[in-house]
């Protein structure tokens, strides 16, 4: 069944010092930062976590974490430690250069025996999108290399977006029993929408007639994953499954062929439809919005703020919204408080990408004896010619949990 987030919108105008305080105010959370490409910024260091954006993995696997610079997806169990298989990810488009490479962005992993096939009976285990507008799909026994235990150290090319498509996000999801993969088009300012065989397919109009009034009495078009509210301007920059409903982010886009979003306060929307396309709501917008990206459920027993729906903020300016992480009620879509450090100020990563928790819940794939308490996380920042990418994540304070958070 859909978990329907049943949600209000709010306007920005009616923010007050106190929303920002949130309902955790006395809940504090620590980062911790596993690896990175940089020296002395994390526990480990390496130079092939280049860029990360989405991170993915099975209830057996490490994580699986797209690295966009580099061309790669690294592998790194929970405590950072890095496995050896490394798979390159190709570029879009054929290249007769052999320095070119491909820019994961988005991954999921993908349970189906037959959906979503690399090569005839292979289905994709890990789904990555890229940023040069394409799909790409890797199973572990195509194009492996011969020996004992050969695994495959490449992924293929199974889906191109039209041409200026770029991809920060993809998603998987169940539409009248069948599955679907919806990307998050930032180039073209659209969801696309590949059916289980990775044929790009046009959803339907909605059956309510040519017109629509959404749940606030507002004219709304009829079209598949549309909110005529939105400012011009603004791109889907992430897709996500919550439930059996989709969870879109929206950034301000600079230009078509621009794969950074504007970084700013109140620079960004996040809309909830359903897998048809049906908008449902959006989330309290205010200034806490800063190019939102990651999407998640909370884990378990994350304070005050477990069950919530969380969103990162990928922006890289100075506010205090830049990089932080925004709690939401599910229930109301009420703005609930941003993640704070031990100082009483918002918790942030400038250039804060994926957020997935190490815990088991309707949203992704995680073992349930991992830990549940943990948000883990990837980010990047480029500043004065020093980029630093960081795998890590985030944790409350034990000292400020209160009793029950973990209900």
């Amino acid at each position: 069944m859909s978990v329907r987030l049943k949600l209000k919108l709010l306007s920005a105008a009616s923010l007050s010092a106190s929303m920002w305080m949130g309902v955790a105010s006395a809940q504090s959370y620590t980062q911790t930062n596993l690896v990175s490409n940089s020296a002395g910024a994390a526990k480990l260091v390496d130079s092939q976590l280049g860029d990360p954006i989405g991170l993915s993995r099975f209830s057996s696997t490490e994580w699986w974490v797209s690295d966009s610079k580099t061309g790669v997806s690294t592998l790194y169990i929970g405590d950072g430690t890095k496995n050896a298989l490394v798979v390159t990810i190709p570029p879009a488009r054929a290249t007769r250069s052999a320095a070119a490479t491909g820019s994961p962005a988005g991954t999921i992993a993908n349970n189906s025996p037959t959906d979503f096939p690399v090569a005839a009976g292979k289905p994709a285990a890990f789904l990555f999108s890229t940023l040069d507008g394409a799909i790409a799909g890797w199973n572990p026994d195509v194009g492996a290399a011969s020996g004992p235990t050969p695994v495959s150290t490449h992924a293929e090319i199974v889906a191109t977006g039209a041409p200026g498509s770029i991809y920060p996000a993809i998603a998987s999801a169940f539409l009248n029993g069948k599955r679907y993969l919806y990307a998050a088009n930032f180039g073209r300012n659209s969801i696309d929408v590949y059916d289980s065989t990775l044929r790009a397919v046009r959803l339907p109009r909605g059956d309510a007639g040519p017109w629509r009034f959404d749940s606030d009495r507002i004219y709304a078009e009829n079209s598949p994953f549309v909110d005529d509210r939105l400012p011009a301007g603004y791109s889907p920059y992430n897709v996500q499954a919550i439930g059996n409903d989709i969870v879109v982010t929206y950034a301000l886009h600079p230009d078509s062929s621009s794969t950074t979003p504007v970084s700013g306060p109140g620079l960004g929307y996040v809309d909830i439809f359903s897998t048809s396309g049906v908008l449902l709501t959006r989330l309290e917008h205010g200034d806490f919005m800063d190019a939102p990206y990651g999407v998640a459920l909370a884990p378990l027993d994350f304070g005050a703020f477990s069950h919530e729906l969380l969103v990162a903020q990928s922006g890289t300016d100075n506010s205090e919204s830049a990089g932080g992480v925004a709690a939401f009620d599910l229930a109301t879509g009420k703005f609930d408080g941003m993640l704070k450090d031990s100082t009483g100020k918002p918790l942030t990563i400038r250039g804060l990408r994926g957020i997935a928790p190490g815990n088991t819940s309707p949203a992704n794939f995680d073992a349930v004896g991992a830990p549940a308490t943990e948000l883990y996380f990837t980010s990047f920042l480029d500043q004065g010619g020093q980029s630093t990418s960081l795998f890590g994540f985030l944790t409350p304070v034990a000292a400020d949990l209160i009793k029950g958070n973990d209900q």
